[in-house]
């Protein structure tokens, strides 16, 4: 109750009590603080800080509370009806957090929803990246062999080539159930010195250290920096992978050297095959004059072709998609390729440029024609183009004549590679070999060293010594 002293109104008098009270708070700034607090402050690591924060959800009788740490929020189930009990859990989850972080906090208290990881085996990497991966089903199955290679010979599982029993997926099955953790790289590190002291010539060990760096690099796609996140938040990766610290072996030179004159091929091939096996002088010509690789040739339709503009188009089908988006563009055609071409398509039955065999067997998992492709094999062997891809040869050496006539750049468009040191690397030889020029000083005839003079030979030798 506030008193009004004589002569003063009961509007001074409150004036007078407001002035007072706020002078009041402003000497002592705490006690204010204090008469407007009306709850007790408590730390997060205390239970009853929890307290009010604990709630039961709607159309629950158990109580659940919502946590934010470091960016980010979770709900946990207390199971309890207890309050005071709920708030001690809440405050333990909290305790947890700041231990242990997000992931083992919400694995021990919300297993529930915790996905449990598979043990890291060599198929079970190769199923995930898979099925993870937007790389090409070729590229994917290059990578899978690739590891289970490794896998099979650092191991000393039977090498499925070499066992027939291979057909009913034992081999397969035994490597992909490999643990990766057994593939360390000292094991890795011994299976290449065997695999490269197991190669007797220097071809064969040219041939193994080439193979060895190309499998160890498609095996290791599987892990791409891209992928590598994902795969681990579904898969125990063990540390150290098999790749890491293993290096690669410096790899011979892989120039192109011309061993074979092209003219002379296509002149026996329209002589052999052009009446007798029209779709196997097709695939010569494609891979040959074109320098289309064999998976494009096998797809190649003949829309593809504007014989008009005398041009040939290389790119993505509904039937193929190309090696990469460097692949695309266009070829020139000469006429004489044209008129050949048009007069095919007058007989063609199909929209493909390469009319498909008749089937016997099962069809062949990446080409359509490979019956054609095994006849031109068995042809081009006969004509002296060696090695173990002699069609791919045949790209090699167009490039070759290219960069020959034209340069090494008008043959990196041609064989349409993403860059110029691909080619000047793999391809591009010069068919003429480059001379030093000097020949026509040795012009003159040498006098005969029989008929030399001698007699001053100690002379000479004296004076050359000097």
């Amino acid at each position: 109750m506030i008193t009004n002293y004589p002569g003063e109104t009961a509007s001074n008098s409150t004036k007078v009590h407001n002035k007072t009270a706020r002078k009041s708070a402003q000497d002592n700034p705490k006690s204010a603080q204090e008469v407007h607090r009306t709850k007790k402050q408590y730390p997060k690591t205390a239970a009853a800080y929890w307290l009010p924060k604990v709630k039961k959800p709607q159309d629950s009788t158990l109580f659940g509370v919502q946590i934010a740490y470091r960016g980010k929020r979770h709900r946990f189930p207390l199971e309890t009806a207890n309050k005071d009990t709920a708030a001690e859990k809440a405050r333990d989850i909290y305790l947890s957090l700041v231990g242990v972080g997000w992931d083992a906090t919400v694995e021990r208290f919300k297993p529930k929803t915790v996905k449990r990881k598979q043990s890291a085996t060599v198929g079970a990497l190769i199923s995930v990246a898979s099925r993870l991966s937007s790389a090409r089903p070729t590229s994917l199955e290059a990578y899978s062999q690739a590891l289970r290679r490794i896998t099979a010979g650092a191991l000393g599982i039977e090498d499925k080539f070499k066992r027939q029993a291979a057909k009913n997926g034992n081999w397969k099955a035994a490597v992909d159930n490999t643990p990766l953790e057994k593939l360390t790289p000292s094991l890795i590190l011994e299976w290449k010195n065997r695999y490269l002291k197991a190669a007797k010539t220097p071809q064969a060990r040219n041939s193994a250290v080439v193979s060895f760096n190309a499998l160890m690099r498609n095996s290791k796609a599987l892990l791409s920096k891209k992928l590598r996140p994902f795969i681990e938040g579904e898969l125990v990766l063990p540390v150290p992978l098999w790749f890491d610290g293993v290096a690669r072996e410096k790899e011979p030179s892989l120039r192109y050297l011309s061993k074979i004159d092209a003219g002379e091929i296509l002149a026996a091939a329209q002589d052999e095959l052009a009446q007798d096996q029209p779709e196997v002088y097709k695939a010569l010509l494609l891979t040959l004059v074109c320098g289309l690789r064999r998976s494009e040739a096998d797809a190649l339709l003949w829309r593809q072709f504007d014989f008009n503009a005398s041009v040939l188009e290389i790119a993505d089908t509904e039937h193929k998609a190309l090696k990469s988006k460097d692949s695309a563009g266009q070829l020139g055609l000469d006429k004489e390729l044209v008129a050949l071409f048009r007069g095919y398509k007058t007989r063609a039955s199909g929209e493909f440029v390469l009319e498909e065999p008749t089937r016997r067997g099962k069809r062949h998992k990446v080409y359509r024609c490979n019956m054609h492709f095994m006849a031109l094999i068995v042809w081009l062997k006969k004509k002296g183009v060696s090695g173990i891809r002699p069609i791919h040869t045949l790209r090699k050496e167009i490039g070759s004549i290219i960069a020959t006539r034209e340069g090494i750049f008008n043959a990196s468009r041609y064989l349409r590679h993403s860059n110029i040191s691909i080619t000047a690397k793999l391809y591009a030889d010069v068919k003429k070999p480059v001379t030093a020029g000097l020949g026509s000083f040795l012009a003159a005839p040498l006098k005969n060293v029989i008929e030399a003079n001698f007699t001053n030979a100690n002379a000479l030798q004296k004076e050359a010594s000097a």
